[in-house]
């Protein structure tokens, strides 16, 4: 269904209002074309048939024209109906109401010339209607031709009837398809923007269960392990006051810092470092010069990745013989962070790390992934220790 009234119009309603001026234009052209002749042949029928016939047929057209400039669609095909209907009435009414008199052999009535424009009218509207429409209205042509000039002018009617029908169909045929290709356009275009939307919605699910399992992982976690070790510390009061800031930032939705600097960043990958075991070596290089602007929620993942790296380090790195050593080395210039948690354990196969453990997929692998610029890797083996890098590039 087309739409009439819509800020952005749809390209089957651009295509139809294009269509539509077309064709009303060619008719106020056609009317000042045959109007001369028609006048002239107006003792060809009864006084009050040219009169008639002019207005019923060019008289839709220029409807055809406003209501179209103004993409008033109900009241174009009115005008299409009409102007149809009227070339069929004037045709008809000609044969009715005719007189003796005839024109040059080498003439034509006037009414003759536009068949196919009715036809084209309706092929905006119709698919099948407007070619048996045509075929009538060609039909009643041709005989009004053949009355007009008589017995003797030898008028072969059957192969001009063919020619006339076939002269117009193919402009019919293209106006179908044009329209039929707007309304598959816009049947894309919907299609597409539903699935994109559906996609965003998805998408957008997606970031916040990540961002609900790193929260989940990196703090709550984390609080009831520290309480459970060591109640009442303060480590845990910092462990607790950092979860439910970020839970209550997560229900409310309040927006994070846009940027921090590299200092802060150093800072808060001490902080999380120094929370999980502060006998952990921390190196960083910074810059020379310039200063660098990370955003803070890069920051937040950087500093979560660090932690979830050294609580695994805790739990699995060492062996019954030895405890596994770790540093922590953070490394800068002017456009980029990055981060080396390296430990000496014994190490793992990444690959077996089964798909529900939601510790190194939510806390470094997808949570940078999920950042422009972020990226992580993870370099472990059984027996060679752990090494497991986090960064982020500026854009």
């Amino acid at each position: 269904m087309i739409e009439t009234a819509a800020p952005r119009r749809s390209a089957e309603a651009r295509l139809v209002r294009g269509a539509s001026l077309f064709v009303g234009s060619g008719g106020i052209f056609y009317a000042a074309l045959t109007m001369p002749t028609a006048l002239a042949q107006s003792s060809l029928a009864a006084p009050w048939w040219t009169p008639f016939a002019l207005t019923a047929i060019y008289l839709p057209t220029v409807g055809l024209v406003v209501a179209a400039a103004r993409w008033r669609f109900d009241l174009v095909r009115y005008a299409v109906l009409a102007f149809a209907l009227g070339y069929l009435l004037a045709a008809i009414g000609w044969l009715v109401v005719r007189a003796d008199t005839l024109v040059p052999a080498e003439k034509s009535l006037w009414i003759t010339w536009i068949p196919g424009l009715p036809a084209l009218a309706l092929c905006i509207f119709w698919r099948l209607m407007p070619f048996g429409y045509l075929t009538v209205a060609a039909t009643l042509a041709q005989i009004a031709a053949a009355y007009a000039r008589g017995p003797d002018a030898g008028n072969p009617i059957v192969p001009e009837l063919l020619f006339a029908v076939a002269y117009s169909a193919l402009p019919c045929a293209a106006c179908v398809v044009l329209v039929r290709v707007g309304r598959t356009l816009d049947r894309t275009s919907h299609a597409v923007r539903a699935k994109a939307t559906t996609t965003a919605a998805a998408e957008a699910r997606r970031f916040e269960r990540r961002r609900f399992d790193a929260l989940a992982h990196d703090w709550v976690i984390a609080t009831l392990l520290e309480a459970s070790r060591a109640p009442n510390s303060t480590v845990l009061t910092h462990h607790a006051e950092v979860t439910l800031r970020d839970l209550e930032r997560l229900r409310t939705g309040r927006p994070e810092p846009d940027t921090v600097d590299l200092d802060q960043v150093v800072a808060g990958i001490r902080a999380t470092a120094a929370e999980v075991d502060d006998s952990v070596r921390l190196h960083a290089d910074r810059p020379a010069s310039g200063t660098l602007a990370v955003p803070s929620d890069v920051a937040t993942a950087l500093a979560a990745a660090v932690g979830e790296a050294l609580r695994n380090w805790q739990r699995h790195a060492g062996s019954r013989t030895r405890a596994a050593d770790c540093a922590v080395r953070v490394t800068a210039d002017a456009n980029s962070v990055r981060i080396d948690v390296v430990d000496d354990g014994v190490g793992f196969d990444p690959a077996t790390v089964p798909p529900d453990r939601i510790g190194l997929r939510a806390s470094i692998t997808d949570r940078l992934a999920e950042l422009p610029g972020g990226w992580s890797a993870i370099d472990a083996a059984p027996g060679r220790g752990c090494h497991v890098s986090a960064g982020w590039v500026a854009r």
